[in-house]
């Protein structure tokens, strides 16, 4: 016989569940000072970008390029693609 585990065997776990590979977590970043938006205080950050476009990419950190159309905005990551708001108080 042979000593490897078969798929009725109790004392063998499953390789699928031993944790070799962490699980994924996925990163915000602030749109504002782009810092980490799970870690620090954006109390601040949030009331500017309820004023002005965001800067910065929430999924990668690049800078953002915006276009300003009035109380409109459309900002380009080069990665992610184009979002688009409207400020509150323009």
């Amino acid at each position: 016989m042979t000593d490897l585990p078969t798929a009725g065997d109790s004392g063998w776990s499953d390789p699928d569940t031993l944790g070799a590979i962490p699980p994924v977590v996925a990163m915000t970043y602030c749109a504002r000072c782009g810092n980490s938006a799970n870690k620090g205080n954006h109390v601040l950050c949030r009331q500017q970008l309820a004023a002005e476009p965001p800067i910065h990419c929430t999924t990668c950190r690049r800078t953002l390029a915006v276009e300003r159309t009035g109380a409109d905005w459309t900002a380009t990551c080069k990665k992610h693609g184009r979002t688009s708001g409207t400020l509150q108080s323009a």
